[in-house]
């Protein structure tokens, strides 16, 4: 499996720096409108093709011996890679009635706040890495409803 369902770019929120929020279950869109963010981790990568010069090799170690190698493209693939260890930034938790689950985002937690304000779906509070609870955030009504 992979180390995370969806990896959220999330942008500067004001003065707040932002970051990515990485999901690993894919809860995050229970408690938030996730349409605006953008997912790394559907990209699946990037792929590209780098040319290789001409050059001369030693077939071994102190051999007399070289031989020629010509021209050619080499086909590179970038961040198509996992992680296995844990994932990078901090810890927050999102808590409704309902529901509690965990988060890692590498944004400021200020940033994560403002943005759950504004997007809330489903009254919750937000805890912080170190446990501490925020203001309590109230669902946003949708628009047009």
């Amino acid at each position: 499996m992979a180390a995370s369902t969806n990896i959220y770019v999330l942008p500067d929120q004001d003065i707040h720096a932002g970051g990515k929020i990485y999901d690993r279950w894919g809860n995050l869109s229970y408690f938030a409108n996730v349409d605006a963010l953008s997912d790394v981790a559907a990209t699946g990568g990037a792929d590209w093709t780098s040319e290789v010069k001409a050059h001369s090799r030693k077939p071994y170690l102190n051999s007399k011996v070289e031989s020629s190698i010509p021209k050619h493209d080499r086909n590179i693939i970038k961040g198509a890679r996992q992680s296995k260890g844990a994932l990078p930034g901090v810890r927050f938790t999102l808590q409704s009635a309902l529901e509690k689950r965990d988060f890692t985002t590498t944004a400021n937690m200020a940033a994560i706040y403002t943005w759950l304000k504004t997007t809330a779906k489903v009254d919750l509070t937000f805890y912080s890495n170190t446990g501490t609870p925020y203001d309590p955030i109230t669902a946003v009504a949708e628009q047009g409803a």
